[in-house]
């Protein structure tokens, strides 16, 4: 286990390296390296999941290397390899896997083909660093790590103004959180003088009445480094109001939205949230934090899905929607329903981004779907899949969404919390109508502009083979498992929450067959139905009702648009308070301190002083004769008295 799990984590940095290093690799080349080193780690990972799917798998901790040492200061590199790293370096390098396959065919002839396989192995590299960390100090490297990768390959193409401008705000929502992380991090440290996760953990029942003076305030400690760390979590994983990076990140290539913004990158807030449930579960209040913008993340950012046009903006959206479902199990307390739900979203929504792929390849790189049509007709493979995703997106009884999605929104109907179980059910509506609103406008009606005269085959078998490898998955994955993850205390080494798991199991469910036949008498189908009917009304039917309520409704429709004013916040109102702030610290600190004052003040004296004294610089030696007797009569009247 030890030796599988360093080469998992280090194929990927191995495979950037030869491309950083071998200037004149060809496009065939680079795409072997790059996906041989990932491929392995993929194959790796199987092999490392396997033991604890069958009830075999132990949980393990391995020391490589002292960073520091000194007194009772020990800080230490080190693995940790249990049931939810496993489960999670699958799901890492088994997606990044075929979205490099994906990407032999999509980013072909690209200029930069090279360096972006390069950045690719670097952030699967960064990404594992987390998953594998057994201290909160490697936790933060790889936390910056994936953070400085997701910047290169949204800003991949470099040459394109807004691509500059969404991975700038990528990088600066992400620092919000990184300041709340770092803070995190130390305040650990200062109340355990160690990082390691399980010196933490086990001074935690200690630190239950511990009070941290802040502000003139005491605060209870486990809290606020629960929030604080929570702030970190946020930002990655595109919770409301840190959230606005994610869809602008779009401007990135396609498989860079299917790696990093399904199946990795965003779920990192998720699964380090999972890693600390001793923590959380002590948390008090930060517990219904979680909880609450989770689930504003879920129900309104799905509904700013509604008015938007481009097909990737509308996956990016639900990608939000979707890491909100996720947060608000984390804050019930059900760990490993949030963590079942980020496996199958992996799947089913990195196949989403890699059919949209598929299609703006196919309608010359045209992203607004009100310019396509027909496609079915053009691109059977793609449409197929997309089916399948679509379907596992919805909660379509069956499909490997359903068994995870479903699970979060009964906690809720068994727990009698019926604010929280409504506004997820009518988020299921929500989500049907944005999918059914991609597939009847690309898929259905007659071909557009961007879709006539497609003769040409649909695409090569290396970009199709990933839409299929996925597809499976992203049908059974969540069937196949839901027993294994759920009723066999697979997580019962990883996260806590085995036994509120198991009495929700014992009094609500039996086993994945009940749940599948429970499902057709449950409000969220006939939720999942009420919006297929609307979807045919709409987009299929055509109809433009829709369209007429909001011409009534301007105002909503503006607001949805805007993204509740985010757009307008992060784009106009915060740019031009940092800028005027700025403008303001460089006029009044910059130049009038330190320029006018301190550097050039002090030169203007120093000319000043010099051009006076120049005068008596006369060139007479009787001058410079009474120059001395003067002074000389100023040291003996000075030192008379001594």
């Amino acid at each position: 286990m030890y030796w599988t799990s360093l080469i998992i984590i280090f194929a990927p940095l191995l495979g950037a390296l030869t491309l950083l290093f071998f200037k004149d690799l060809t496009e065939k080349s680079s795409s072997i390296i790059a996906s041989l080193a990932i491929g392995i780690s993929a194959i790796l990972s199987l092999v490392l999941v396997i033991p604890y799917l069958i009830g075999s798998g132990l949980s393990e901790q391995y020391f490589l290397y002292t960073w520091y040492l000194t007194g009772e200061y020990h800080f230490q590199l080190g693995i940790l390899v249990d049931s939810l790293t496993a489960i999670m370096a699958f799901i890492v390098s088994f997606i990044s896997f075929f979205v490099h396959v994906y990407s032999i065919t999509y980013m072909h002839n690209d200029p930069s083909f090279k360096r972006f396989f390069l950045y690719t192995n670097f952030f699967t590299f960064a990404m594992l660093i987390i998953v594998f960390s057994n201290n909160f100090l490697q936790l933060f490297i790889g936390w910056e790590l994936v953070g400085l990768s997701s910047y290169l390959l949204i800003g991949f193409w470099h040459k394109k103004e807004s691509a500059i401008r969404a991975n700038l705000k990528a990088f600066i929502a992400n620092r919000v959180g990184d300041v709340g992380l770092l803070l995190g991090v130390l305040l650990v440290f200062i109340t355990t003088n160690s990082l390691n996760y399980d010196v933490f953990f086990n001074n935690l029942e200690s630190l239950i009445d511990h009070k941290t003076f802040l502000f003139d305030y005491n605060l209870a400690t486990l809290p606020l480094i629960a929030f604080l760390l929570f702030i970190g979590a946020a930002a990655k994983s595109a919770q409301i109001p840190l959230h606005f990076w994610l869809p602008d990140s779009m401007e990135g290539p396609t498989p860079i939205s299917a790696l990093i913004h399904a199946a990795t990158m965003v779920t990192a807030g998720i699964f380090m949230i999972a890693r600390l449930s001793p923590l959380y579960d002590l948390s008090l209040y930060v517990l219904d934090i979680i909880l609450i913008i989770g689930l504003l993340t879920a129900f309104l950012m799905g509904i700013v899905a509604l008015v938007q046009n481009d097909i990737k903006r509308i996956i990016a959206y639900s990608t939000i929607s979707q890491l909100g479902y996720m947060t608000v199990a984390l804050g019930a307390s059900f760990y490993s329903f949030a963590i079942f739900h980020l496996l199958t979203h992996a799947f089913f929504k990195a196949l989403l981004f890699l059919c949209a792929g598929s299609i703006i390849l196919k309608c010359h790189h045209e992203q607004d779907i009100n310019k396509m049509g027909g496609l079915r007709l053009f691109m059977p493979i793609t449409f197929i899949t997309f089916t399948i995703a679509g379907l596992s997106l919805i909660g379509f009884p069956g499909m490997s969404g359903f068994f995870s999605k479903d699970l979060i929104i009964d906690i809720f109907k068994y727990n009698n919390n019926d604010l929280v179980y409504y506004m997820l059910v009518m988020g299921v509506t929500v989500t049907t109508l944005y999918t059914s609103k991609i597939y009847f406008k690309v898929f259905f009606g007659n071909p557009k502009e961007k879709t006539q005269n497609v003769d040409t085959p649909e695409h090569n078998k290396i970009l199709l083979t990933p839409l299929i490898v996925i597809a499976v998955p992203s049908a059974i994955v969540g069937w196949s498992l839901f027993d294994t993850l759920i009723f066999n205390n697979f997580f019962l080494e990883s996260i806590t929450d085995s036994n509120t798991i198991n009495y929700f199991y014992q009094n609500y469910i039996i086993h994945s067959s009940s749940f599948f036949l429970h499902s057709f008498t449950s409000l969220s189908f006939f939720a999942l139905i009420l919006g297929l009917l609307i979807s045919y009304v709409l987009y299929y039917k055509k109809s433009n009702i829709f369209d007429r309520l909001l011409s009534k409704l301007k105002f909503i429709k503006e607001v949805l648009i805007n993204e509740y004013g985010f757009n307008n916040l992060t784009n106009i109102y915060v740019p031009n308070v940092t800028r005027r702030i700025s403008k303001f610290l460089w006029e009044k600190t910059d130049v009038n301190i330190i320029d006018n004052t301190l550097v050039n003040g002090s030169a203007n004296i120093i000319s000043i002083i010099s051009s006076k004294i120049r005068l008596i610089q006369t060139g007479y030696i009787y001058h410079y004769a009474f120059t001395m007797i003067v002074g000389l009569l100023f040291f003996l009247i000075i030192f008379y008295d001594f």
